[in-house]
């Protein structure tokens, strides 16, 4: 099976779904990660001047913590980080595509639609323009992940409501291993992004479905034969 990720940042891809990327690796399916934005420019003061040597740091922490999960298809690209609004919807519907058609993926995780961050709502919604279900597309599942500190804040009337879980108790372990590579974007607990909270939403998420750990996603697309 042919996997995609497909994030606005880097460390989303880990905090949402490094568990099934994990899963997939071990089950023998070939896995992708595309990682749209920066993730650096919105810290600077002068966000159209990019730092070379802290973007270098935060991609080296990236292929890490692809390694650990073990992926060696990493694709960054440099989006402005948290201007994904200022970018015209199809120059990143485009850099996806360019993507896919290279890999051909059967399934595809993203963001949540109605996640706060607004780079997260447009990598959903140009995720979904660049999978279409057209003739001949290969996708038959696109999942949503929940990347703590921004999913949950969005708008409450439109939460984040899991529709699949995936048992990660096995793979829990290189999930917050994969986290700990990017040390730049670990927070000390009680913050979503801390190594305690991550394991205790995991269990927590488990625990509704008679796991010990598991990772929530929204399921937006199914195509069965």
């Amino acid at each position: 099976m042919k996997v995609l990720m497909i994030a606005a940042h880097p460390d989303d891809e880990v905090l949402g779904a490094g568990g099934a990327i994990a899963r997939h690796v071990e089950d023998g399916d070939s896995v992708s990660i595309l990682i749209l934005g920066s993730g650096l420019s919105s810290r600077l003061d002068a966000p159209g001047q990019l730092d070379p040597q802290a973007l270098s740091a935060l991609r080296t922490e990236a292929s890490r913590a692809a390694a650990i999960l073990g992926v060696t298809d990493l694709r960054l690209r440099d989006f402005p980080d948290n201007r994904f609004d200022r970018v015209d919807l199809l120059d990143i519907v485009k850099a996806i595509e360019t993507v896919a058609e290279e890999i051909m993926p059967e399934v595809v995780y993203t963001h949540h639609p109605d996640d706060l961050n607004v780079d997260h709502r447009r990598t959903a919604m140009a995720t979904l323009t660049a999978f279409r279900p057209l003739p001949g597309s290969t996708v038959r599942r696109i999942l949503a992940m929940e990347v703590p500190s921004a999913t949950g804040w969005g708008d409450p009337s439109r939460p984040f409501a899991p529709t699949v879980f995936l048992d990660i108790a096995a793979v829990l372990d290189k999930k917050l291993a994969a986290m700990e590579a990017y040390a730049g974007e670990l927070r000390p607990f009680p913050h979503a992004r801390s190594l305690p909270s991550m394991e205790a939403r995991a269990k927590a998420h488990g625990s509704q479905v008679g796991l010990e750990a598991a990772e929530p996603f929204v399921l937006l697309r199914e195509i069965l034969p």
